[in-house]
């Protein structure tokens, strides 16, 4: 397994982070210049329902939302030192359709890196749950 020197592990943490931090302002910008971000291998697990796979069919279910506000709080990277890409998890809230009542959001990133020293998303988790529902362990 290859390691990571200290220099390339806070750099790979720090790009990861602004990858995303970028995601989401495309997202809110215009969704779909979305599709410049995912690959034709790329595969967004949408809330373990559907697993939907290539760039223009995920842009498709992205830009699908009508109005979708969301607000990020928290994003936490970790290098994966194999390929040196990243996984990203993003924590946050989304506010759809106008309705005032918010729901609990989670976005996870799997940052493959590419020839040009960036990043394109190869897997994607997005899941949505009410944290006013009582949430029951499946383990």
């Amino acid at each position: 397994m290859a390691r990571l020197g200290e220099e390339t592990l806070h750099r790979i943490i720090a790009e990861g982070k602004m990858f995303v931090e970028n995601y989401y302002r495309t997202f809110d910008a215009n969704r779909a210049e979305l599709v410049n971000l995912y690959r034709e291998e790329s595969v967004l697990n949408f809330e373990y329902r559907e697993t939907i796979k290539g760039k223009e069919a995920i842009v498709a279910k992205l830009t699908s939302f009508q109005q979708c506000q969301l607000h990020i709080s928290q994003i936490d990277c970790t290098p994966v030192a194999l390929n040196r890409g990243a996984i990203v998890q993003a924590l946050g809230f989304l506010w759809l359709d106008g309705k005032p009542e918010a729901l609990s959001f989670i976005q996870s990133f799997l940052l493959e890196p590419t020839p040009e020293g960036s990043f394109y998303i190869q897997g994607n988790l997005w899941k949505t749950f009410d944290p006013r529902q009582e949430m029951r362990p499946i383990i």
